[in-house]
């Protein structure tokens, strides 16, 4: 159970921190030996723009986790406690709906895919996953956040809802 909590408070953060130093030793290296030695190796670009994407798509995650996910608060503002529950109970459905969209088209190309990366020599599949893994995460936090704003409307906390 600690494990389960550890992992639901901190995995977004931890994947992020992760990707970002691979990402940044990455292209500090890439750098170094082409400003210095006068050569590169071929696979710390690639390296570079697949955790990139990874960053991308988990920020996904960890975007809907703190809230801070690209939505228009103004139109909520108009209502009351019932109103704004209605208007984040259909965002979080759209947002729900587009996430399993995105999972379904994923597990289908990060699993069907058979190329290689060039210059990795790894499965195009792994850098497709992001998007799997990022918005699977997205799907749990939305389920997650719907949870809090269903319990804090029963509550009657009002301004909890946006």
């Amino acid at each position: 159970m600690k494990i389960i909590k550890f992992l639901d408070r901190y995995i977004e953060e931890y994947l992020l921190i992760f990707t970002t130093a691979v990402l940044v030793i990455t292209l500090f290296i890439q750098v170094v030996t082409r400003n210095i030695l006068g050569f590169t190796f071929p696979w710390t670009e690639e390296l570079a723009r697949y955790m990139f994407i990874w960053m991308l798509f988990i920020g996904v995650s960890y975007a809907v986790k703190k809230n801070k996910h690209l939505k228009i608060e103004s139109l909520a503002l108009l209502f009351k406690l019932n109103g704004r529950f209605f208007i984040r109970t259909v965002s979080n459905l759209a947002f729900l709906i587009f996430s399993v969209v995105v999972i379904y088209y994923g597990l289908n190309t990060a699993f069907g895919i058979q190329r290689t990366t060039p210059g990795l020599g790894i499965s195009y599949g792994w850098v497709y996953a992001s998007t799997l893994v990022g918005f699977s995460l997205a799907f749990i936090r939305l389920i997650q956040d719907q949870w809090k704003v269903t319990v804090r409307w029963r509550n009657k906390e009002g301004e909890e809802i946006l």
